[in-house]
C-alpha cells in the first residue's frame, strides 16, 4: 500500500469518527442513560405542577361588626359596652358576642369601674345556632356563688347581651339541661330568654 492510499484510508477514518461523533453524540436532544445493573436509569421527572403554580385562595375580606355587651356600671345599673367582631375570623358574631360577656370587662373598662357578675370558671360548652333559634349551653359555674341579687343580675347581662345581637329566640341550658331554675335560691328563668323572663 502506497503513501497516498494510506493517506486515503487515514482520512476516510477520520471522517467515519466524526460522523459518528456529531450523529449520535453531539445530537440536541439526545439523553445517554448510563446503564446500571443491567437495568436502565430512570430519567428524573419534573413535578406535574410546575408549570401550573398553585393559584393561592383569595384571603377574606376583614368586615367588622359591632356587637354589644352587657356590664355594670359603679352604680349598679347595667350598660352595653362595644365589640368588634372581624368576620373574617370570628364564624359566628353572636358566639362572639357571648364569649365576650363571659370574658367582660376588659382592663379599660374595668378602669372605668364596670364591673361584671358573671364567675369567672363560667365555661361555654357550646353555642348552637339554628334557623329558628339559639341555644346557649353554659357550665355549672355560671351559676354558682354570689347570691340572689348577683345571680339576677348575671340572667340579665346574659338576656340583654343575647337579644342586643340577635333577634331569634335564645335558650339557656347549664351542663346540657335547659335552665327553668337556676342557683341555689332557685331563682325561676322563663324561657325563651326575655325581658320579662326574671319576672314572678
Amino acid at each position: 500500500m502506497n503513501f497516498s492510499q494510506k493517506l486515503g484510508l487515514f482520512i476516510l477514518i477520520v471522517i467515519s469518527v466524526a460522523y459518528v461523533y456529531f450523529s449520535f453524540f453531539k445530537a440536541e436532544g439526545f439523553h445517554f442513560n448510563p446503564i446500571k445493573n443491567n437495568q436502565p436509569e430512570e430519567l428524573e421527572t419534573l413535578p406535574d405542577d410546575l408549570d401550573n403554580p398553585a393559584v393561592e385562595e383569595p384571603q377574606k375580606e376583614h368586615v367588622y361588626k359591632t356587637i354589644k355587651v352587657f356590664v355594670s356600671d359603679s352604680n349598679g345599673n347595667l350598660r352595653s359596652v362595644n365589640r368588634q367582631c372581624d368576620t373574617a375570623v370570628e364564624k359566628s358574631c353572636f358566639e362572639y358576642a357571648i364569649k365576650e360577656l363571659i370574658s367582660a370587662p376588659t382592663k379599660w373598662e374595668k378602669s372605668k369601674g364596670f364591673t361584671s357578675e358573671i364567675p369567672p370558671a363560667t365555661k361555654i360548652l357550646s353555642v348552637r345556632e339554628g334557623s329558628g333559634s339559639i341555644l346557649i349551653d353554659l357550665s355549672s359555674a355560671f351559676e354558682g356563688g354570689g347570691g340572689t341579687e348577683s345571680t339576677y343580675t348575671r340572667v340579665r347581662q346574659l338576656i340583654k347581651t343575647a337579644k342586643a345581637n340577635t333577634n331569634l329566640p335564645v335558650y339557656l341550658y347549664i351542663n346540657g339541661k335547659q335552665a327553668d331554675v337556676i342557683g341555689g335560691e332557685g331563682i325561676m328563668i322563663k324561657q325563651p330568654l326575655s325581658e320579662r323572663s326574671l319576672d314572678d
